[in-house]
């Protein structure tokens, strides 16, 4: 620091306020890879694979009705995360990182499907 010399002054957030925006964050990455996970299993269904998860088999058969699925899901996901976060704090963000982790292995898992089909 140089004396005399002004800086700007920072202000910190409630935590409140800070919670709600890493929440919201959380939302859009997990809205995210749903939204990949959606585009990459159609991906490999338009090339002949076929849905290994039974219960998602008829729904995948439809793409509007896939997304309409996910949509609804994230939303209970929002509702129970902030339930959650309210009996305890940090229950919320870690249900998302949790369910985060659990869709980057579901992308990444169609990725490589998809990858060999591509590139050879």
């Amino acid at each position: 620091m140089v004396p005399g010399l002004r800086y700007p002054v920072r202000v910190n957030q409630t935590p409140e306020k800070d919670a709600a925006r890493r929440i919201i964050e959380l939302v859009l990455i997990l809205g995210s890879l749903f939204l990949l996970d959606i585009v990459t299993t159609e991906i490999i269904l338009l090339m002949g694979g076929v849905e290994l998860n039974l219960f998602m088999v008829a729904v995948v058969a439809s793409p509007l009705v896939h997304l309409a699925l996910k949509a609804a899901i994230l939303a209970v996901i929002i509702i129970v995360a902030l339930v959650a976060e309210r009996q305890v704090r940090g229950s919320g963000v870690f249900f998302y990182c949790m369910l985060i982790t659990m869709y980057i292995f579901v992308v990444v898992n169609n990725v490589f499907v998809i990858l060999p089909q591509v590139l050879g």
